[in-house]
C-alpha cells in the first residue's frame, strides 16, 4: 500500500490511537506494525478476529488478558543456558498462568468465538512447568522455605542464627557496665553486620570492630567482638541460600529452555489475542460497525464519520461511489469540507483493508483496493524548485502512471495553481484517463469547465458541500448529485472584505458568460436541500411510527402474557382447592366409618358413597394443557412415581390391586383408578424433589416416613415419660401429612396421663386448639387437636 497516501490521509494517527488502547508491549509491537492488507482472504481474517472480538467484550464482560509481559528475551536468555533473575522467572509464571487462564475462558465457547477460540486452543500446555513454578514461588511472589530441601534447612540455620544474634545483642545492651557507652540502646545493620552505636570518647572502652561513623563523627556503629562469630556463621548461612536460590533458578531455566518453542509461540498467539481485543477497544470507542466486503467495486458509507476529529464536531456524510458512476466531482466553498469528504473516504478505506472497524451505518460496503493514491495539499520541494502546480503534477504523473482498476484515486483541487483555461482542460484529460482506466476517483474542483464536463459525460457524477447562504457559514454535509458554487463573495464578506470591493467584484462577475449557470447551480441545490430536509422529516415520521407499532405490539404480548398468567394462576388455586377439598373429604370419611356404631352399615356405606360420588363431580375448566402419555399398567410397579390427574399433582405407588392404586401424595395416601394416573414429566419429578428437600430443611421437624399416616393415636396404659414422645411422633406426621384435627386416645383413669398431654401441647407452636372430645365419642377419655 501506498506509504505517501497512508500518511496524507492520517492512517498512521489511527496506528498511534491503537497503540495507546494496547495493554502490552506485545499487543502494542502489533498495532505499530499494522499496515493494511491486499489479499481478500487475509483482510476477512483480520475483520473476523475484530467483530469476535467486539461480540465477546460486549457480552462476556471481563476477558483475561492484557498485561501479558513480553518474555521473549528471557526465553532467549534461557535457549542460550544464561540463568534467569528471579524477577524473571515470576514473569515467565505469571505468563505460563495466564496462557493457562485464556485457554480456559475460550474453550467452552468455541461455537461463539471460532477464530479467537482457535488461537486460544493452539496455545500450549504448560500445566507440569507451573506446577513447577508454584512450588518454588509463593502468590507473593516470595520463594518458599520449601522450594528445596537445602533451602529449608538454610533458612531454619539462619532464624536460629539470627536470634542467638539477637539474644546476645541483648544481653550486651541491657549490661550496666557498657550502657554508658551507647549513644542509644538499639541495633542496626551495617555491611550485613549487626552494630551498636558506641559515643566516640568510649570507642576503646568497649571490644569491637567499627563499621561506620555517623555524620558528625559523634557516633561510632561497632559489631561487638562477643558476637563476631555468630555474625560469620550467619554471613555464612545467607550466602549459602543465595547460592542455593541460584542453583533452584539454573533448574527452572533448564525447564524454560527445554519448552522454548511452546512458551515462544503461545506468547505470540496470545499477543495476537490482545491484539484484536486491542482493535475492538478502538471500534467500541469510535462506535464502530463492520462494512461489508462490496464484490463489485461499489463504494456505499453511510453516515461515514471522520475518526480524527472529535465526535462532538464532526459531520457525518454518505458517500456513494461506482456502479453508474466511476468518478464523484466534489465542487463548493473553500472551507466547506471537501477535503475533508476525501479524506474520510481514503481513511476508511485503509482502516478497513487493516481489518478494522469503520465509523459508519450498518450496511456499509466498500471493495478491496489493490492501492491507494492521494493527491492532496500543498507539498511544493523548494529544494528541488517545485512549485504548488509542479507539485500536484508530479503526484499526477505518478498516478496516472502506477493506478489501474483495481484501485481508488484521490485527487484535491485538480489542475489549479497555473492558467484557469489550461488548467481545466489538463483536469479534463487527466478525469477521462482515469475514467478510462477503471479506477474509482473522487476529485474536487472550482472549476466551472469540469461541472459542465461531469454533467455531460456518462460515468461522472458531480457532488459539492453545502453552504448556508443565511449564515454565511458552510454545513459540511456533502451532497450527491449537483455541483456546488464557490460561494467566494460571501465567504470573503464573512472574512471583513471591505462593502466596495465586494461590490466592484459582483459587477464584474455579472458580465461573466457562466454567471447563469451559477443562479441555476445555486437554486438547484436549494431546491435539492429542502427536499432533502423533507425526506428527513418523513424518514423521522416514518421512524416514530415504527417505535409506536412496537410499542403496541410488546404492549400486546404484555397483555397476553399477564392473561396467561392469570389464567394459570386461577387454575392452580382452583387444583390446589379441589386437592384440598378430597383431602378434607376423606378426613370426613373416615370419620363417618367411625361414627356410632347404632346406624346400619348399608346406611353408612351409602352416605360414603354419596359424598365420594359429589366430590368426583368436582371439576376444573379445561386448560388445554399438553395432553399427557399415560402409563402402561404391565410395567407399573411399587415405588414408582406418577401424576394424578385428579390431584394434579406427583405421588408414589405403594400398592397395586387390578386397577386401584394405593398412592402416598406427601405423607397422605389416597386410592385412585389406574385411568386416574399419568407419567409425570422429568422436570416435574426434579422440581417435586427439591421441593420435598427445601420443606425439609425449612421446617422445625422430620417427619417420619410410613406407608400410611393415622389420624389417631391410642396411648393408654402408658406413662407420661413413654406416651409424650410417641404422641410427638404422631403430631409431627400427621401435620406433615396435612390432617388437623387429629385423636389421641389416652383414657380417663385418675386423669394424670391427660394432663401431662395437655401440658405438652401448650408447648407445640403449631397447635392452633385441643378439646375433649363429645361423649358420643370418647368424652374426657379423647383429646382432639387442631392445627
Amino acid at each position: 500500500m501506498n506509504k505517501r497516501s497512508m500518511r496524507i490521509l492520517g492512517f498512521n494517527e489511527i496506528r498511534d490511537m491503537l497503540v495507546c488502547l494496547a495493554p502490552s508491549r506485545l499487543s502494542r509491537e502489533l498495532a505499530g506494525k499494522l499496515k493494511p492488507y491486499n489479499d481478500e482472504k487475509d483482510l476477512v481474517r483480520s475483520l473476523n478476529d475484530t467483530e469476535e472480538a467486539v461480540i465477546c467484550s460486549e457480552r462476556e464482560g471481563p476477558v483475561p488478558l492484557g498485561g501479558i509481559a513480553d518474555v521473549r528475551p528471557y526465553l532467549e536468555k534461557a535457549k542460550r543456558d544464561i540463568a534467569l533473575e528471579g524477577d524473571e522467572c515470576l514473569a515467565v509464571w505469571e505468563n505460563i498462568r495466564r496462557y493457562r487462564e485464556v485457554k480456559e475462558f475460550f474453550a467452552p465457547r468455541y461455537g461463539d468465538y471460532p477464530q479467537l477460540a482457535e488461537k486460544a486452543a493452539a496455545i500450549g500446555d504448560f500445566s507440569f512447568l507451573e506446577r513447577k513454578f508454584t512450588s518454588v514461588f509463593n502468590e507473593e511472589h516470595q520463594i518458599r522455605d520449601n522450594a528445596s530441601a537445602e533451602l529449608l534447612r538454610l533458612r531454619g540455620r539462619i532464624t536460629e542464627l539470627e536470634r542467638q544474634t539477637k539474644r546476645y545483642i541483648n544481653t550486651i545492651l541491657r549490661n550496666k557496665e557498657y550502657q554508658k557507652y551507647f549513644q542509644d540502646t538499639l541495633v542496626t545493620i551495617r555491611n550485613n553486620r549487626s552494630v551498636i552505636p558506641v559515643k566516640q570518647e568510649y570507642r576503646h572502652a568497649f571490644p569491637g570492630i567499627v563499621h561506620d561513623m555517623s555524620a558528625s563523627g559523634a557516633t561510632l556503629y561497632v559489631e561487638p567482638l562477643a558476637i563476631v562469630e555468630a555474625d560469620n556463621d550467619l554471613q555464612a548461612a545467607r550466602l549459602g541460600e543465595a547460592k542455593e536460590i541460584e542453583r533452584i533458578f539454573r533448574r527452572l531455566t533448564a525447564l524454560v529452555a527445554g519448552n522454548y518453542e511452546g512458551l515462544m509461540e503461545s506468547t505470540l498467539l496470545v499477543g495476537a489475542l490482545e491484539f484484536a481485543f486491542t482493535k475492538a477497544r478502538l471500534a467500541l470507542q469510535m462506535k464502530a460497525t463492520r462494512p461489508l466486503i462490496s464484490q463489485n467495486r461499489v463504494i456505499k458509507l453511510y453516515d461515514a464519520r471522520h475518526p480524527l476529529i472529535p465526535a462532538d464536531k464532526v459531520v457525518s456524510n454518505t458517500i456513494i461511489l461506482g456502479g453508474e458512476y466511476r468518478i464523484l466531482l466534489i465542487t463548493g466553498s473553500n472551507t466547506g469540507g471537501k477535503t475533508v469528504s476525501m479524506k474520510t473516504l481514503g481513511l476508511l478505506a485503509l482502516m478497513h483493508q487493516a481489518g478494522l472497524f469503520l465509523p459508519v451505518r450498518d450496511g456499509s460496503e466498500l471493495p478491496v483496493f489493490g492501492d491507494i493514491f492521494a493527491d492532496i495539499g500543498d507539498e511544493q520541494d523548494i529544494a528541488q524548485d517545485l512549485s504548488t502546480f509542479s507539485s500536484h503534477m508530479k503526484q499526477l504523473v505518478y498516478i496516472i502512471k502506477h493506478a489501474t482498476a483495481e484501485d481508488l484515486v484521490l485527487a484535491d483541487e485538480i489542475g489549479s495553481g497555473t492558467d484557469p483555461a489550461e488548467g481545466g482542460a489538463l483536469a479534463i484529460a487527466v478525469m477521462e484517463e482515469l475514467y478510462r482506466k477503471g479506477v474509482l476517483a473522487m476529485v474536487t474542483t472550482h472549476y466551472n469547465e469540469l461541472k459542465n464536463y461531469a454533467y455531460n459525460t456518462a460515468g461522472i457524477e458531480n457532488g459539492h458541500v453545502e453552504f448556508d447562504t443565511k449564515t454565511l457559514r458552510p454545513t459540511y454535509k456533502l451532497r450527491i448529485g449537483s455541483a456546488g458554487s464557490s460561494h467566494a463573495f460571501s465567504i470573503s464578506e464573512r472574512l471583513g472584505m471591505p462593502a466596495p470591493v465586494l461590490d466592484k467584484a459582483r459587477e464584474l462577475r455579472s458580465r461573466a458568460q457562466d454567471v447563469d449557470m451559477e443562479a441555476v447551480l445555486t437554486k438547484l441545490n436549494n431546491q435539492v436541500k429542502q427536499m432533502d430536509e423533507e425526506q428527513a422529516l418523513l424518514e423521522e415520521k416514518l421512524a416514530a411510527v415504527k417505535r409506536h407499532e412496537e410499542d403496541l405490539r410488546r404492549e400486546k404480548e404484555k397483555i397476553a402474557s399477564r392473561r396467561q398468567d392469570i389464567v394459570e394462576a386461577g387454575r392452580r388455586e382452583a387444583t390446589e382447592l379441589k386437592r384440598n377439598l378430597r383431602l378434607e373429604a376423606e378426613r370426613i370419611i373416615r370419620e363417618l366409618k367411625q361414627q356410632s356404631a347404632e346406624d346400619s352399615a348399608r346406611e353408612r356405606a351409602k352416605a360414603i358413597d354419596k359424598a365420594r360420588r359429589a366430590i368426583q363431580q368436582i371439576s376444573l375448566p379445561d386448560m388445554a394443557g399438553p395432553k399427557r402419555d399415560p402409563v402402561d399398567p404391565k410395567r407399573l410397579k411399587t415405588g414408582q412415581t406418577v401424576y394424578i390427574n385428579s390431584l394434579g399433582g406427583l405421588g408414589t405407588v405403594e400398592e397395586i390391586k387390578g386397577r386401584r392404586l394405593t398412592v402416598s401424595v406427601r405423607g397422605m395416601t389416597v386410592r385412585v383408578g389406574i385411568t386416574d394416573i399419568s407419567a409425570p414429566y422429568l422436570e416435574e419429578v426434579r422440581q417435586e424433589k427439591q421441593a420435598e428437600r427445601r420443606a425439609a430443611a425449612a421446617s422445625s421437624f422430620r417427619p417420619v416416613r410410613t406407608g400410611r399416616v393415622a389420624t389417631e393415636l391410642n396411648i393408654i396404659g402408658k406413662t407420661g415419660s413413654e406416651a409424650v414422645p410417641e404422641v410427638s411422633r404422631f403430631l409431627d406426621q400427621a401435620l406433615a401429612a396435612g390432617f388437623s384435627p387429629v385423636r389421641i386416645i389416652h383414657g380417663k383413669g385418675s386423669g394424670a396421663l391427660r394432663r401431662q398431654v395437655h401440658d405438652y401441647l401448650d408447648t407445640l407452636p403449631f397447635v392452633r386448639s385441643y378439646h375433649l372430645e363429645d361423649a358420643q365419642n370418647g368424652g374426657a377419655g379423647v383429646t382432639l387437636v387442631i392445627f
